[in-house]
Parts: structure tokens; C-alpha cells; sequence
């Protein structure tokens, strides 16, 4: 498996360099094809009959100011990445997070970031990360904001046995063959007997890919909060982990884990819904 396609979200609002660097050094690492893409909507407005001239004004000024941005947008891309026949330019006028999921599916890879944590900010103008990574089909990288790409000396795994974790790991294939040492980390939440066989047989799918990787397993109280400890006391250059939520009264609802992943904006997520 390879990231033949790559997708780098920049932000409509606020500065997107070190992502978009990072995508650029990952699409050169692996030869691959790098799409820059943004979006943004108009926000409704509502008005009388006898406002629609004005209200005419606000989108004529409105569109000018988007016009201008993707412009601005679109030049800082091709500045970094080139404009040549490995990158191409996207931009879509349309809620973000709806148009992000609409064109995840031309990439293999998402890079995004976090730079609200786990907050999905203003939907007229920013992405939902929770969203994002829950429902669009492909692994989503969000790098951390100061971050800068290099192979990974250390890459930690957080394994759950579950569908999202066991997608998570063979979508990371590609980092974790550049990755120094890989690291398979079980957190138990209780004091029990500690079950690190599934852990184990992670280690061994590595090994067949040609992946050295070793198995660790720590008892915590909390889990989310252990493994983010355990990132930050080892240096991780990557975590890798599966995402899990559902969809309650139209409000996104998280697990703890998944939460705890997308507030920590200092940390390269490679994460799988």
C-alpha cells in the first residue's frame, strides 16, 4: 500500500504552512500526487423586501473577498508545491466540512490539522475535525501545528481491537515502513489480567509487511489520558489510532479517546474512522 494521492486541507481562515510543508515533503518522500484544496460558504442571510438591494451589496462583497482568498490560497500552494504535473489545485464555495468529505474521495491520504482542537468552529468557514475523520473513508493526518516532516523515529500505535483500530494500522502502512521503531501500545483501564494478545498479533501483521515492531501493554485508569502521556514522554513522532463516534441529536459525540486525540494539536494523528 502507498499514498498515491495525497489531499492537503488548508484552512480558509488562519495559516495552513506547516501542513501544507508537511504534505509537500510526504507527496516528495513517496512520489506522490498532492491536491490543495479549500473551501468556505456564504453565510445566509435573511431579509425583508425592502432589504434585498443591500442584501445583494453583501454578497457581491462577499464573493469578491472569497474570490481574493482563493486566490491568495491557491498561489501559496503552487508556491510550495509547484505547479507542475504532481499537484493540482481544488476549492470548492461550500460548507467545508461537507465539501472536504465530497473530495477526500480523490486522495488516499487527508492532511489536516487541528487548530481548534476538537472543536468544529464556524461550519461556514472551517472543518469539523471529529466529522472529518469519521466519515471521510480515508485515513486523516492531522499534523500538529509545528510540526515538520522527517521519518518517524517513533511511531506508537494505540490498539483496541475493534474495526476503526484494525483499519487504522493498515492504513498506516506507509509511515510505518519509514518509521525507526513502531511501537503497539494497549491501555487497560482496569487492574485485571492484562490481555496483549491482540497486540501481539498486530506485531506479527507487521512483521510480514517487512515492519519491525514491538508490543507494550500498561494498566491506567484512564486510557486517553495514559496513552497522550505515554506519546509525550517517548517523543512520538506519529500516533496512530482508530476514531469512534456517533451521531446524537445532530451533535457529533466522541469517545473519550478519539476527543482526547483531536485536542492535542502538538501531535502528528494519523487516525482512521
Amino acid at each position: 500500500m502507498s499514498y498515491q494521492n495525497i489531499l492537503a486541507h488548508l484552512e480558509f481562515d488562519g495559516r495552513s504552512d506547516n501542513r501544507l510543508n508537511y504534505a509537500t515533503d510526504l507527496a516528495g518522500e513517496l512520489d506522490s500526487y498532492l491536491i490543495g484544496f479549500t473551501a468556505t460558504a456564504l453565510r445566509p442571510v435573511h431579509v425583508s423586501d425592502m432589504e434585498v438591494a443591500a442584501d445583494r451589496v453583501y454578497r457581491d462583497e462577499a464573493d469578491g473577498l472569497n474570490a481574493r482568498r482563493f486566490n491568495d490560497l491557491r498561489q501559496q500552494f503552487m508556491n510550495v508545491a509547484g505547479d507542475g504535473q504532481n499537484s493540482g489545485w481544488r476549492q470548492s464555495q461550500d460548507l467545508p466540512t461537507k465539501a472536504l468529505l465530497l473530495h477526500a474521495r480523490a486522495a488516499d491520504l487527508v492532511v489536516s490539522g487541528t487548530p481548534q482542537g476538537a472543536s468544529p468552529g464556524d461550519s461556514y468557514r472551517s472543518v469539523d475535525p471529529g466529522e472529518l475523520v469519521c466519515n471521510a473513508g480515508r485515513p486523516v493526518l492531522f499534523v500538529g501545528e509545528r510540526s515538520e516532516f522527517r521519518h518517524p523515529s517513533l511511531t506508537i500505535i494505540g490498539w483496541k481491537d475493534t474495526p476503526q483500530a484494525r483499519r487504522a494500522v493498515s492504513s498506516a502502512l506507509p509511515f510505518l515502513h519509514l518509521s525507526d521503531t513502531v511501537m503497539v501500545l494497549s491501555i487497560v483501564e482496569d487492574h485485571g489480567d492484562v490481555d496483549d494478545s491482540g497486540a501481539r498479533d498486530v506485531v506479527r501483521y507487521l512483521l510480514r509487511h517487512g515492519i519491525a515492531a514491538e508490543a507494550q501493554a500498561i494498566t491506567a485508569r484512564n486510557a486517553s489520558e495514559a496513552f497522550i502521556d505515554a506519546a509525550h514522554a517517548r517523543h512520538a513522532d506519529l500516533v496512530v489510532a482508530g476514531a469512534f463516534g456517533h451521531s446524537r441529536l445532530r451533535e457529533r459525540v466522541f469517545g473519550g479517546f478519539t476527543y482526547a486525540l483531536l485536542m492535542q494539536s502538538d501531535l502528528n494523528r494519523l487516525m482512521v474512522g
